[in-house]
């Protein structure tokens, strides 16, 4: 019904507005990337819900920043299509950052990708939806969503990037937040764990830094430390 996508890059990542609360992912060292090109071009599609549907939304800002906050990398617009183009530049090495799409009418939608941008990535979808949208998610759990909170839709993801059945997922601090699992392709108030499209809600979390995990049988996930702001949706993906 609402599934978050987010390229391969990028761990952690800053609040454009300037504030002290960014964070960095807590992710594992990675390995030197001596090899990263000056810039790289980051591109999908911006889509929003109508109905249960997912459809292109054209006109949508799309931004890439850095865990340092400031001004954006880079900006772009969505097409008649939906479709975007970024190109980021990198000073040379990896871009620890997130991505924003905005839209009218719309929240605003903070993507986190589970690891560091080091080369050019296509088919990253940034998937912007109303108030109500999230409210409705929320209540078929049986829960009420806080406009004041922060809101996150994950995958729990393979190291293929296929989705993972039976993961639990843990939120730090955990706060007011409900974690909330998918079945059968809507938000489940019973479920435990994951089904078959790994994918996890988290309503009415603490603002500010926020870390996630999973677990699945014997498999462990990078756990992500990024920023949840209040009357927005953040996406990611869990990975070994």
């Amino acid at each position: 019904m609402l599934a978050p996508a987010a390229c391969g890059g990028g761990g952690g990542g800053g609040d454009d507005d300037g504030d002290d609360d960014a964070v960095d992912a807590a992710t594992p060292d990675e390995p030197d990337a001596p090899n990263v090109p000056s810039e790289v071009v980051v591109s999908g599609e911006t889509q929003t819900v109508q109905g249960t549907d997912a459809v292109a939304l054209a006109g949508a800002t799309v931004e890439a920043f850095d865990d340092l906050g400031g001004a954006a990398l880079a900006t772009t617009t969505s097409g008649s299509g939906g479709a975007y183009s970024l190109t980021v530049p990198t000073g040379g090495g990896p871009v620890d950052g997130y991505f924003r799409g905005r839209s009218a009418g719309l929240l605003d939608t903070y993507l986190y990708p589970p690891a560091d941008v080091t080369e050019d990535t296509t088919g990253v979808t940034l998937l912007l939806v109303s108030g109500s949208t999230l409210s409705s998610l929320t209540s078929l759990a049986g829960a009420t969503y806080d406009p004041g909170k922060g809101f996150i839709a994950l995958i729990v993801a393979d190291a293929a990037g296929n989705p993972v059945t039976g993961a639990t997922v843990t939120i730090v601090p955990a706060g007011t937040a409900r974690v909330i699992y998918s079945s059968g392709g809507f938000p489940s108030g019973s479920a435990t764990a994951t089904d078959a499209s790994g994918t996890v809600y988290i309503a009415n979390t603490n603002t500010g830094a926020v870390t996630v995990d999973a677990t699945a049988g014997g498999t462990a996930f990078q756990e992500l430390t990024f920023e949840a702001r209040a009357g927005a949706l953040t996406t990611t993906v869990l990975i070994p």
